[in-house]
């Protein structure tokens, strides 16, 4: 990754440890020799904030640490030697000094972060034995994932092209409708699942060099499970979710949901029955630090809840019926049985709010008759995205094909992007539609996780994700086309609106106002499934409020006018956040002084105020 980024025009050291791709910015990033940048980190170098675009460098000196989730803003630096601590965040023109330890959001400094990490850099040293020929094995690494990328699709395209050969293109557009689809989520399934238990059948526990046969192993797992929520995201959150996470090697107990968790190691993963683990959640990923990993057990108690984009380090248990709320990063090690934590770093709360008296039955424990129905519904939640997909690329090679026969060779070359933009555009519409004939326009509810409601708006979140987000959205990002497109959901968007986040789930109850500035990542969360309830209902961002990267906005939850939202800040339910305000931190809080603004006559951004 190092070698990469360099070709990109960054400065990185030798014996780097990048276990991160979000580097929007390469050539405005420099990493020290021996540091280590952990899963999921955020580096990005540039940021939009009231109508202006900030630009800065990001400078992580040599031997430092970047725990998993963090997130560093333009201008961060840290020097020689400093730790960051997991789901922390390093605001604009902020520094961490050297040899210093600092974490949460916002971030403090802490005496030490957590011991196994402070094992591993205090262990460093080089671990470079045998380099030429990790070099080589993690390079045949790579080949063998682009290999997979494809080999996958090959089954599929192969029955879709025998079909059309032997009976016509109507045909092969019913069999990619209905045949091919269910034929490319096995593939990838067994794809993955074999190449996992070939390459690493085991993570063994403990600490292990990362330049090593093991470490080159553990990399080509990992990134083997990253391929499974790519290509088959519609697959999680479903009851097919449990059953594939065993096959990977993970002990999951009777009735537990597990959504779009990110940087799991099934083998060392134990969740308890009844348990939840919402969108987003990191839960026991590996640790890098000093040229090392470390692997522990991870343990999520029976019917514990960990919230959406919480965190979980390798190696935390959490007790039966405790929660871990959105954004959180738990107490070291062990979480009390029955306990609720909130915020980055984790504060104890004392109660939490009441989620009804819903019956058993459409909770924890569900009739067999709604389980069939569930596991019919999943069904084509867990296919109709790869049916969309199939059938929108099979029409376009079609037509592609028959441009081939034109006078001029040029023809199929000019026309080629505006019929695959035809056919991304076609998805999203077909997506458009599907959600406004099975659930209509959403409206403020609380339904069981069991009910009829759920299903389809479970079904209409997982064909928006899996279809209408790859096949356009997400390029869409960042553009003045993506509010448009957004809008045939049922979101309401202002005008001049910047946005660079496709995650929205109940389309109709998003409200953002004229000139406001959402960044990447950002989760503007219109329900939770606490206690497995789904509580729904509005949230508003208004004119000329500013939301930085990765924050959560909960439901009704208000950002009220030019209101500064930093990065990695969470919104709590019903808060309302005052015009003209600044706050920071998971859960939010005020900021003494808002960020200024760069004026016209001095386009320069203004240095951070003291306070941030």
């Amino acid at each position: 990754m190092g070698r990469y980024l360099r070709l990109l025009g960054a400065r990185i050291g030798p014996r780097t440890t990048i276990a991160t791709g979000v580097v929007p910015l390469p050539s405005l990033v420099r990493i020290g020799a021996d540091t280590s940048v952990g899963y999921g980190v955020t580096l990005r170098a540039w940021r939009v904030a009231d109508g202006w675009v900030t630009v800065a460098p990001i400078d992580i000196g040599p031997r430092a640490y970047v725990g998993a989730h963090a997130v560093l803003e333009p201008g961060a630096r840290m020097a020689a030697g400093a730790g960051l601590g997991e789901q922390s965040v390093i605001g604009q023109g902020q520094a961490v000094p050297p040899g210093a330890r600092w974490a949460g959001s916002p971030p403090s400094p802490v005496a030490a972060l957590a011991p196994h990490i402070e094992d591993m850099l205090r262990a460093g040293g080089p671990t470079e034995h045998g380099r030429a020929r990790h070099l080589a094995a993690a390079a045949l690494g790579v080949v063998l994932l682009e290999f997979l990328a494809l080999a996958v699709v090959v089954p599929s395209a192969a029955l879709m092209w025998c079909t059309w050969l032997a009976w016509g293109s109507g045909p092969a557009v019913l069999v990619a409708l209905t045949l091919a689809a269910p034929l490319y989520v096995l593939s990838v399934c067994a794809a993955i699942a074999g190449a996992k238990h070939l390459v690493l059948r085991r993570t063994p526990v403990g600490v292990h060099p990362v330049r090593s046969g093991l470490g080159v192993r553990k990399w080509l797992s990992d990134k083997l499970l990253e391929f499974s929520l790519t290509f088959t995201n519609s697959l999680y959150a479903t009851l097919y979710t449990v059953p594939w996470l065993r096959l990977l090697g993970a002990r999951i107990g009777p009735g537990a949901e597990v959504s779009t968790a990110a940087h799991l190691d099934p083998d060392l993963l134990t969740l308890g029955e009844g348990s939840f683990v919402a969108d987003m959640a990191g839960v026991g990923g590996a640790a890098f630090a000093g040229g090392h990993v470390a692997c522990r057990r991870t343990e999520v108690g029976r019917r514990a809840f960990v919230g959406n984009a919480a965190y979980l380090p390798a190696g935390t248990r959490t007790g039966p019926n405790s929660l871990i709320g959105v954004g959180t990063v738990p107490p070291e090690d062990e979480v009390p049985a029955g306990t609720f934590w909130l915020g980055s770093p984790a504060i104890h709360l004392p109660q939490r709010q009441s989620s009804g008296t819903f019956p058993e039955e459409l909770t924890f424990r569900p009739t067999r008759k709604a389980v069939r129905r569930r596991l019919a519904i999943e069904y084509f939640r867990a296919t109709m995205p790869a049916s969309l997909l199939g059938t929108a690329t099979f029409l376009f090679l079609l037509a592609l094909a028959a441009l081939a026969h034109s006078p001029s060779p040029a023809l199929p070359l000019l026309l080629a992007p505006l019929l695959l933009m035809a056919s991304g555009l076609t998805v999203i519409a077909a997506c458009a539609l599907l959600k406004l004939l099975v659930v209509g326009h959403y409206r403020p509810r609380v339904e069981p996780l069991w009910s009829w409601f759920v299903r389809r708006t479970e079904f209409v979140t997982g064909l928006y994700e899996a279809a209408a987000v790859p096949a356009g959205l997400a390029a869409l990002a960042g553009t003045p086309f993506l509010p448009p497109a957004l809008r045939l959901f049922g979101a309401r968007i202002g005008r001049r609106t910047w946005l660079g986040t496709t995650f929205l789930t109940e389309f109709d109850l998003v409200d953002v106002g004229d000139d406001a500035a959402i960044g990447p990542g950002v989760s503007l969360q219109t329900h939770l499934f606490e206690d497995r309830v789904m509580k729904m209902s509005k949230v508003t961002v208004r004119a000329g409020a500013t939301v930085g990267s990765r924050a959560v906005v909960l439901y009704d939850g208000i950002v009220g006018e030019g209101v500064w939202l930093d990065a990695l800040s969470l919104v709590m339910k019903g808060e309302y956040l005052v015009p003209g305000t600044a706050w920071h931190g998971i859960p939010a809080q005020g900021l003494a002084l808002r960020p200024a603004a760069p004026s016209p006559a001095d386009p320069t951004p203004h240095p951070t105020s003291p306070s941030r």
